[in-house]
């Protein structure tokens, strides 16, 4: 059914308990004008009277609250304002249960709710979701064996016909890749920088941030260890040099410090995210640390922030076209072909890169107790976008997304750990380095020892962290694996 355009309306509303109720009969009219589902609409509803009642009960006398509704460029949207102090609903009674009760309803709705504070008044504003004639993750599906049933035929067809094909298919593939990695640089910026400065409170982000990290590369370690004990026996060892003597340790080193930048502008051209998060959290604390003495330079980021997730959310419901063009791209190039006695370390590889998410996902509901498969319908677009198209660029925003909508995350949480996250947060890919050393070992006869095989597993988490994120950078990192495991020059 097609979402009406919700015409525009203004209400002065006293905030008291009758206020509420107005203001909720409000957004559930404004709702039902773009037809939304009835069961959002109850859930909407209920967040709304939940925050209000939050602001009331912070409020010494009752102030005048400000209700507005209407349409932007086709996208509905719902304005509650409020003038006096700051009063965040996230971080409002945050060990209260009541006080998270509208981050739930609203998440179960599939809708986010975004909190501002300008010019001495409180701003929530909700957008309405645009429904789809066609659900997200049937789209994806859709798209995916499209993609291979398309691509398997173009194969087998003559090569005059393949050519024509790839003019048309590689330079489209070119132009949506350049699209996405225009929009996520700043996209990571702005998400990790705004995340930093709307926590509020410094103390608060060092709970986080260690947090975070700590369970980040615990995990990078675990997954090459994982890979090591498992994968080293469908390898045979031969009798040759084991490993050589290296500068691995300084080459390693190196990398870690690339990721302070020569200068501010050289990491967007260049596409370097870890040095973009860098700048982001300088920056971001920074701002953090000033405060309320640089309001015009947060709003600025703020705003900036809300201008590029509208546009990602836009691009987002093009996701299954660029990941039907990128498989395809792949499928019918042949590239699978000619990949030598390699093919076992490469094979590995991949059950890896879908089997070792599935399992953290799986670990993920076990500790929050909730059921697998309803996890994994929330987070299986994400899944499916980042596999299909190898870019974390294609799924940070559908995953930005899932979390703040479906999983319920605070953004105050999601804004700095998912950017972070798609950057460092590579615990398959040191898994897959690992077995893809062991393939060429084995290919070159080269002998497996326990000492081979632990410089194995720590050089590749250490890699996997360092990784320079760029198009190819994973290829210095096997060089410099390689070469520490004593494998041959060419």
């Amino acid at each position: 059914m097609k979402q009406k355009r919700l015409p525009k309306s203004v209400h002065q509303i006293l905030l008291d308990a009758s206020g509420i109720d107005r203001i909720s009969q409000l957004t559930v009219e404004a709702l039902e004008r773009v037809k939304a589902d009835r069961k959002d609409v109850i859930r909407i509803r209920l967040a709304v009277e939940d925050i209000l009642g939050i602001w009331l009960s912070k409020q010494e006398d009752p102030a005048q609250c400000r209700f507005e509704s209407g349409s932007r460029l086709g996208r509905p949207y719902i304005h509650i304002l409020l003038p006096g102090e700051k009063m965040d609903p996230a971080m409002e009674n945050r060990e209260e249960a009541g006080g998270l009760l509208y981050s739930s309803l609203l998440s179960q709705a599939g809708l986010s709710v975004v909190y501002q504070y300008r010019d001495q008044t409180n701003r929530l504003s909700l957008y309405p979701q645009k429904p789809f004639s066609i659900n997200p993750l049937a789209q994806m599906m859709i798209a995916i064996f499209a993609a291979m049933a398309l691509g398997l035929l173009c194969a087998r067809m003559p090569e005059s016909f393949q050519g024509t094909v790839a003019v048309v298919v590689d330079p489209l593939f070119t132009a949506m890749m350049g699209i996405l990695q225009t929009l996520a640089a700043p996209m990571v910026f702005l998400g990790v920088c705004w995340g930093i400065v709307s926590i509020g409170d410094i103390g608060m982000l060092s709970r986080i941030g260690k947090t975070i990290i700590s369970r980040f590369l615990v995990m990078i370690f675990l997954s090459a260890i994982f890979a090591g004990v498992c994968f080293v026996w469908l390898f045979h060892p031969g009798e040759g040099l084991a490993a050589e003597t290296g500068n691995t340790a300084s080459q390693i080193y190196g990398m870690i410090l690339g990721i302070i930048p020569s200068n501010f502008l050289s990491p967007f051209v260049e596409d370097n995210s870890l040095q973009i998060i860098f700048i982001a959290v300088c920056l971001g604390l920074a701002l953090l640390v000033l405060g309320d003495k640089v309001p015009v330079v947060n709003d600025m980021i703020c705003q900036a922030n809300m201008a590029t997730d509208f546009m990602m959310e836009i691009l987002s419901r093009y996701i299954p076209l660029f990941t039907f063009v990128s498989l395809f791209s792949l499928m019918s190039s042949n590239a699978l072909e000619g990949l030598g006695g390699v093919i076992k370390g490469i094979l590995t590889g991949i059950v890896l890169c879908v089997a070792l998410p599935l399992l953290y996902a799986a670990a993920v509901s076990i500790r929050m107790k909730t059921p697998f498969m309803l996890y994994m319908r929330k987070i299986l677009p994400t899944y499916l976008i980042a596999l299909t198209t190898a870019s974390s660029s294609a799924a940070l925003s559908t995953s930005l997304e899932n979390c703040e909508k479906k999983l319920g995350i605070s953004e105050h949480i999601t804004r700095f750990a998912v950017p972070l996250g798609h950057v460092v947060f590579k615990f398959s890919t040191a898994a897959v380095f690992l077995v893809l050393a062991f393939g060429i070992s084995e290919y070159y006869g080269m002998a497996m020892p326990f000492t081979w095989v632990l410089t194995g597993v720590l050089t590749s988490a250490l890699l996997a962290i360092a990784a320079p994120p760029i198009p190819g950078g994973a290829l210095t990192c096997y060089t410099v694996l390689l070469t520490q495991l004593g494998v041959p020059q060419e």
